[in-house]
């Protein structure tokens, strides 16, 4: 499938569409029109808190780069909100000395493990100075990945505006994550559970390491960094299909920055190359590939850079880059599109489209948009402009 793009149409161009289509689509409230099936005509999937987030902050990440005045308000207005549906979250004593004897990691008897935890009031407490951010203002839903996306959001903005209106926030974001970490391992999915997630293991990686290269010194966050660079880098070293992978690439290149350890270069490389190696997945599917070009583009900043890199791997990391561009460049909606073409002769006819002008389709075989799609693709296209 195609959606009928621009040929001539430069990337900046089509990364300022993308952006329009982003602000177009915001409500009042702060967040953004979700999904659309072109199938069906409607929405589909409800909502996901850390999309939302995220999207704050891939367009924070665009006004560092750009400075469009029109995205500062936009972004603003997310913060605000993520601010409204923030929950106060903290530890007792009692929970913080249990989990320091790594008991959250052990692999048997998590389900009544964790029910033991919530019965005695020591998965987490309501109250404190950190904060987690939750859709429907449960704790049984507020994400450690929507609360580590807003952070970013959060870093960016404030490092674009110097403005600290948000920093109280930006506090108890940092405490909220922090109380999300299994000592040991990875980041708590919600305070409910006791498993991780790579997805919000690379965003919480991501957002520490930002806090950290902004803020340096910090007595906690710096410690906690050192600790959980070495788990998470042999834990991912090669685990690429599973949603960490450009969250990953993208914390070790910022903390490659911070410190200029040769150990994020060589897992950045090993990453790459282990991506590059994986057969299938969502390349094979036709599934929107931003995602994945974040971390490439961020592989080849980083390694183009050292006299050492394994310039095989660089040309191959490149040319991949070049073939998921193409394709990435055919799914986004033109401006007073109607159809879709999936085949010559065969195409869905949309009135609909005309609304989603600039916005990134899902992927090839799949005839419609979510607001991560075009979220991801402009970070993409970003971090391409260098």
């Amino acid at each position: 499938m195609a959606a009928p793009a621009s040929a001539d149409m430069t990337d900046r161009e089509r990364l300022r569409q993308a952006v329009d289509h982003l602000l177009a689509s915001q409500s009042p409230s702060g967040f953004f029109l979700y999904d659309f099936d072109f199938l069906v005509g409607r929405s589909v999937e409800g909502d996901n808190i850390v999309r939302q987030a995220g999207t704050g902050y891939f367009l924070a990440e665009y006004y560092l780069h750009a400075s469009d005045p029109r995205v500062r308000g936009a972004v603003e207005r997310t913060l605000d909100q993520l601010g409204k549906r923030s929950l106060p979250i903290g530890k007792s004593w009692v929970q913080s000395a249990i989990e320091q004897t790594r008991i959250l990691s052990i692999p048997i008897g998590r389900y009544k493990l964790r029910s033991g935890l919530e019965r005695f009031g020591l998965l987490y407490r309501p109250s404190g100075d950190g904060k987690v951010i939750s859709l429907d203002g449960r704790y049984l839903t507020a994400s450690t990945g929507a609360t580590a996306v807003a952070l970013l959001a959060e870093l960016q903005y404030q490092q674009a505006t110097a403005d600290q209106r948000f920093s109280a926030l930006r506090a108890a974001w940092v405490k909220g994550l922090l109380s999300a970490r299994i000592p040991g391992a990875g980041f708590r999915i919600t305070p409910h559970l006791i498993d991780d997630t790579p997805y919000y293991d690379g965003e919480a990686w991501l957002a520490l390491a930002y806090f950290d290269s902004l803020f340096p010194g910090d007595r906690t966050v710096g410690p906690t960094l050192k600790n959980l660079d070495s788990y998470l880098m042999q834990r991912y070293a090669t685990e690429v299909t599973t949603g960490f992978y450009q969250w990953g690439a993208m914390a070790a290149a910022r903390r490659f920055k911070a410190t200029s350890d040769p150990r994020f270069v060589t897992f950045i490389g090993a990453q790459a190359r282990a991506l590059l190696d994986a057969p299938g997945g969502d390349r094979w599917r036709g599934n929107n590939p931003c995602a994945s070009i974040e971390g490439l583009a961020t592989a080849a900043a980083v390694l183009r850079a050292q006299a050492s890199t394994d310039r095989t791997l660089l040309a191959r990391i490149e040319e991949r880059i070049r073939e998921d561009m193409a394709v990435i460049r055919q799914l986004q909606v033109a401006p007073n599109a109607t159809r879709l073409e999936f085949a010559e002769g065969i195409y869905l006819v949309s009135p609909r489209l005309r609304d989603f002008s600039g916005a990134f389709l899902e992927g090839r075989f799949r005839p419609s948009t979510r607001v991560d799609a075009t979220a991801h693709c402009i970070s993409a296209f970003v971090k391409l402009a260098g």
